[in-house]
């Protein structure tokens, strides 16, 4: 947590039986909740990845960054056309380095 950064309790009311069961299986399930806040909320652009570090307690950005990536969910969000590019410009940079010496 940020000095000085408020948090709000958030609370649901779901019965007993539910809790336990989903306790048994998942086990803290504030924690649980938050995680998967943090997914669907990065996945959706409604949150940066500064503040899914925050939402999950994270010390540094790569933490956050190894949570995301072991969800399948990538950090580094690129328009595919852009890495097409960026591709085809490394192949002509390194067959002109080859072809001059």
């Amino acid at each position: 947590m940020v000095a000085g950064e408020s948090r709000v309790p958030l609370s649901i009311d779901i019965p007993e039986d539910v809790r336990n069961a989903l306790e048994g299986r998942w086990g803290d399930l504030s924690l649980h909740l938050r995680e998967h806040l943090a997914l669907d909320g990065y996945q959706q652009g409604l949150l940066s990845l500064a503040q899914v570090r925050r939402l999950l307690g994270f010390a540094t950005r790569w933490e956050a960054q190894q949570f995301l990536g072991s969800h399948g969910i990538g950090v580094f969000d690129f328009d595919p056309s852009e890495l097409d590019r960026e591709a085809a410009l490394q192949e002509l940079t390194h067959s002109r380095s080859s072809e001059r010496g």
